[in-house]
């Protein structure tokens, strides 16, 4: 028969063998639970990411479409076709894609900005213009819009291959300075 002490020390084996049990499975469910939360966020912040590229992606499909005039065979873009109102309507989307700033990389964020300033020296100019002079403004800022155009398209190429690295983007930004935008 079993004596007393073996009972104690079979029941004090259980006892110690099921708290161990009870803090290793406690202590994994934390770290899992750590991991799941991560997850999720990292979830949450390249949804956000990917709808700020996709906005960017949309106004580069804008600049994309060009025109060649017969009478001298100069390209512009087909946005300064539909006039002075298209032209605003565009820098007003970039100005809503650079609200995204804080979820886009350095390197496209300075090319968007690049872009719209751009933009607004252009607006400025096509003010009040008949269709045929912002044509002609069209044509004389082509090769510029399209050297911007295709810098952002790489910069966002690049930031879509790297859109996983969320720390990297959430990193400290490399300069405080305040950007001047140069009137052209």
């Amino acid at each position: 028969m079993v004596d007393l002490e073996q009972i104690k020390i079979i029941f004090t084996s259980t006892l110690v063998a099921s708290i161990v049990s009870i803090l290793v499975t406690y202590i994994v469910t934390l770290r899992l639970k750590r991991i799941d939360f991560r997850n999720d966020y990292y979830k949450v912040i390249l949804t956000k990411r990917l709808k700020a590229y996709q906005f960017i992606e949309a106004q580069i499909a804008v600049l994309k479409s060009t025109v060649v005039e017969e009478d001298d065979g100069k390209p512009y873009h087909v946005i300064f076709s539909y006039g002075e109102e298209k032209c605003i309507e565009f820098q007003q989307n970039s100005l809503i894609a650079i609200s995204y700033g804080l979820w886009i990389d350095d390197e496209t964020m300075k090319e968007l900005e690049n872009l719209n300033e751009l933009f607004f020296s252009i607006d400025n100019q096509i003010n009040l213009k008949t269709q045929k002079e912002i044509i002609e403004i069209g044509k004389k800022y082509y090769r510029e819009i399209s050297d911007s155009r295709i810098a952002l398209e790489k910069s966002l190429k690049k930031g879509l291959y790297e859109l996983h690295d969320v720390k990297r983007v959430f990193r400290p930004k490399k300069s405080n300075s305040i950007r001047q935008i140069k009137l052209r």
